[in-house]
């Protein structure tokens, strides 16, 4: 590992170490998923805006204007770098809940932050009876607070779409939230997947599209949704509404 990224790697968790703490305690003292995902997004921003300043990393995006901030969605993103979450919490208006795998909340510290902060969890192990439980948690949200998903489900590791998990796309319908695609850029070579973890100096672009709405929708018009969504992820033309 070079000198520079274990440098960097020193730097996150000494300011993992010191933010991360009060922020758990802060998320314990919050009663209700929506108080906590009011509370979660500008610490995510301030967590985000330390490290990436000091990586010199820059999110810029484009097309915020497309959505309402008062209204609450389904975020769907890709996925081609750790750097992903982080960059999204900086570009994202909402207040915000992640879906993650129920393994990342056995990471101390960090897991339980995303724990008392109102972060949903998943086991993918049991899709059907996860997708039941998650519909009714997210039912329960109040105000603008939003879900975030990368519905590939994985890092992509060469830069191309992975295919689209449907879970996403039966939670948005169960819970009439509109779905939103965001295209992420740059991530990748900011922070390469597979690698040390090292962050380059770089520029993470962010591109909302319009909103697809869901009302009146069926399980049997998630493929429809879904080709939307990946026309939006892989730089093609999207449909409309």
């Amino acid at each position: 590992m070079k000198p520079k990224t274990v440098l960097q790697w020193i730097f996150a968790g000494a300011v993992t170490g010191i933010l991360f703490p009060p922020f758990i305690i802060l998320g314990f003292t919050r009663k209700g998923l929506s108080s906590k995902g009011r509370l979660c997004r500008p610490l995510a921003n301030l967590y985000t805006k330390v490290l990436y300043g000091a990586f010199r990393v820059r999110v810029v995006h484009r097309g915020i204007e497309q959505i309402d901030p008062q209204r609450p969605y389904v975020f769907m993103a890709n996925h081609t770098s750790i750097a992903d979450p982080l960059a999204m919490a900086v570009a994202i208006p909402q207040p915000f809940h992640y879906i993650f795998k129920k393994e990342l909340a056995r990471i101390p510290v960090f897991g339980w932050a995303l724990l008392s902060l109102g972060q949903i969890m998943v086991d993918r192990e049991n899709t059907e009876q996860a997708r039941a439980a998650l519909a009714g948690t997210i039912s329960g949200l109040s105000g603008n607070n939003s879900i975030i998903i990368f519905p590939e489900g994985w890092v992509s590791h060469d830069g191309r779409l992975l295919p689209l998990k449907k879970g996403g796309f039966h939670l948005a319908i169960r819970t009439g939230l509109p779905i939103v695609p965001v295209r992420i850029e740059g991530a990748r070579e900011v922070c390469p997947p597979g690698g040390s973890g090292h962050f380059n100096k770089g520029v993470i672009s962010i591109q909302v599209f319009p909103p697809l709405p869901v009302y009146g929708k069926t399980e049997t018009d998630i493929p429809d949704l879904a080709e939307r969504v990946r026309a939006c992820l892989t730089l093609e033309r999207a449909g409309t509404s």
